[in-house]
């Protein structure tokens, strides 16, 4: 009977404790970019494809801010609830489509050898 109870009580430690880092943010620094085709650049001239990198650095820099509020304000929800995160919302999924779009524009930008 004692076996049995320090089996229940070590799984259930076991739980709280991996359940304690559940649902945490993705750090911006860990959110690649997507795999985008670059198609839709390919038409532009080179002055259009420096503006929307132009657009899409700015974007990335905003969303990157977002995501950061985020990690930081799911740390002071896992205090509070002692170990659950905010998980990522549209920040992250986001910032994981505007770095795809970015790496594909430059990618066209430099094959056009643009300046």
């Amino acid at each position: 009977m004692k076996i049995n109870l320090l089996n229940k009580t070590t799984f259930i430690i076991s739980s709280f404790l991996i359940i304690g880092c559940y649902n945490n943010p993705t750090p911006p620094s860990e959110i690649i970019g997507s795999k985008i085709s670059g198609f839709q650049y390919e038409l532009l001239d080179c002055q259009k494809i420096n503006d929307e990198i132009t657009f899409l650095e700015e974007r990335e820099k905003t969303l990157v801010i977002a995501q950061e509020k985020r990690v930081r304000d799911s740390k002071v929800q896992q205090w509070w609830t002692e170990g659950d995160g905010k998980g990522d919302g549209f920040e992250a999924s986001e910032l994981y489509r505007v770095r795809g779009e970015l790496n594909a524009a430059r990618k066209i930008f430099k094959n056009k050898e643009c300046i």
